[in-house]
């Protein structure tokens, strides 16, 4: 697939991260593979992709994809769902041995994901002829009944923080999210990042967002919420937000890969021509899009 912006278009997309993008393969049918979304994103002037995948480890994979499509800085990444079993700290070590940089707590297996959308379940795809029955999985919680983080939590953190990679808090629960936050405060752990900040399963209040904050935490905002098929977010109160929490704790994305939105790099011009209609100057833009994403992945600063 080839592109044909205008050439201030062309110009806007040079040097931006993406690090929420989900390709195939994948349990969910996807517009692009690992290949094509690496191939385009270089093509259209990409530093760097954070590539998503819901149920399995990618970062080996991953490590593959770069030999081929040199030129961009790829990573792979990982979701703490079941099907790595769960909030695993052995699955968080075997993965950022092979480069793993970005990870998820629970996603489609978090109790509060099959609290919104219900029971949690593997997706069904119909061109995989004798695909096993779906079967209802239980949804995880980070924190016990008295509301207290699980000790293999506390440890998946402390092991973050030691690799120094980012972690998303997913699908999970605000009373999970703030016990989480505490604990990262705590250990002095600062590349904790609130997932797709406006999402419809994680509409946190703007006080709570606030709360986090000052525990340290960062924020993603991903354009995907504002498409026309989901919930149809309002752009201005995502930006809103921004501005509330302050640009310098925030950072945009996509959550973009399904076959009813936008293409990637569509989306991803598009938060760069929005956020400009919202006040946000250039140098704010090159921070959300640019400079913060870089640091988080621990890329080196460039201009």
């Amino acid at each position: 697939m080839s592109f044909a912006f205008s050439r201030a278009d062309t110009d806007l997309l040079q040097g931006v991260i993406d690090m929420h993008l989900h390709t195939m393969p994948c349990l969910f049918d996807r517009p692009l593979d690992d290949l094509e979304a690496a191939e385009q994103a270089r093509t259209a002037g990409y530093r760097a992709l954070v590539l998503k995948s819901i149920y399995v480890p990618n970062a080996d994979r991953v490590e593959l994809v770069r030999r081929v499509v040199p030129g961009i800085e790829l990573f792979g990444s990982l979701v703490l769902n079941h099907s790595v079993g769960g909030l695993n700290p052995e699955a968080v070590r075997t993965a950022i041995g092979f480069g793993m940089k970005v990870m998820w707590l629970p996603t489609v297996h978090a109790q509060h994901h099959a609290d919104h959308f219900g029971m949690p379940t593997y997706p069904w795809l119909a061109q995989r002829q004798g695909t096993l029955p779906q079967v209802p999985v239980p949804g995880i919680r980070l924190v016990d009944a008295a509301g207290a983080l699980k000790p293999e939590v506390a440890e998946i953190l402390a092991i973050a923080k030691a690799a120094d990679i980012v972690t998303g808090t997913g699908h999970i629960a605000l009373d999970e999210v703030h016990a989480v936050a505490r604990e990262a405060q705590r250990i002095g752990y600062g590349k904790l990042v609130q997932t797709h900040v406006g999402w419809h399963a994680t509409d946190w209040p703007l006080e709570d967002l606030k709360a986090l904050a000052d525990l340290g935490m960062k924020f993603e905002f991903c354009i995907n919420p504002t498409m026309p098929n989901r919930q149809q977010q309002s752009t201005r109160k995502l930006t809103d937000t921004i501005r509330a929490l302050g640009v310098e704790r925030c950072f945009i994305a996509t959550d973009l890969g399904q076959h009813d939105n936008a293409h990637p790099i569509e989306g991803m011009r598009m938060w760069l021509r929005i956020l400009p209609l919202h006040g946000f100057s250039q140098n704010e833009v090159d921070h959300l899009a640019r400079h913060h994403p870089a640091a988080l992945l621990g890329l080196p600063a460039v201009g």
